[in-house]
């Protein structure tokens, strides 16, 4: 947070002012293009809270340190707002039984929590994602370029890559903690050690 405030660079607060309103729909009909590949990025942002809610949360339901406060506050802050709980973080031993029990789901404040168990949450998560990351691909080199500078120039540019690349850097840990919670692992070796006795026989 240091880095953003004091030394990221911000040679453009009034255009990075109007580029938040314009991207959450207050300047609609103006014609000022946004970068494509920055659209990307951000809306990526939207997106990263949801997918650590569902990664983070069920497998924190018991412990002292809950991982909601945090994830609620990545809404706004990102990245910056999970670290503090990652570095607190300790595995348990044995792991959080996942998935929740049906006792575990019920009432509408484990709303979230009850959907990120269905395939259509993670299902749309990954359609969401995976379109973003086209737009952004198939923006062309001219957009890149522009948003190569913009993230040079623009604390808001800076701020919002950095913290979607420590999003995506931390991510695989997690879905990995997340897997071995569920047994995801045994069940895998177990499948292997089945279709091997099924070729031996």
């Amino acid at each position: 947070m240091y880095y953003v405030f004091f030394l990221a660079p911000n040679q453009t607060p009034s255009i990075d002012s109007f580029i938040v309103q314009k991207l959450v729909g207050l300047k609609v009909d103006d014609p000022f293009h946004v970068n494509e590949v920055f659209t990307a990025v951000w809306n990526f942002m939207a997106l990263y809270p949801l997918i650590y809610a569902a990664i983070l949360v069920p497998g924190a339901r018991t412990n002292k340190l809950p991982a909601w406060p945090f994830v609620c506050a990545a809404v706004f802050l990102g990245a910056y707002a999970l670290i503090p709980y990652m570095c607190l973080w300790s595995p348990k031993q044995p792991p959080e039984q996942l998935p929740p029990t049906a006792a575990e789901l019920e009432g509408w404040s484990k709303f979230y929590m009850r959907a990120a168990e269905t395939p259509w949450l993670p299902l749309g998560l990954i359609a969401g994602s995976a379109y973003w990351l086209y737009y952004a691909l198939v923006a062309g080199g001219q957009e890149w370029i522009a948003y190569i500078q913009f993230f040079d120039e623009s604390r808001l540019a800076h701020a919002t890559s950095l913290d979607c690349m420590l999003c995506t850097v931390l991510l695989p840990f997690w879905m990995n903690n997340d897997a071995l919670g569920r047994r995801w692992e045994s069940r895998y070796t177990k499948l292997l050690m089945g279709n091997t006795t099924n070729v031996e026989h």
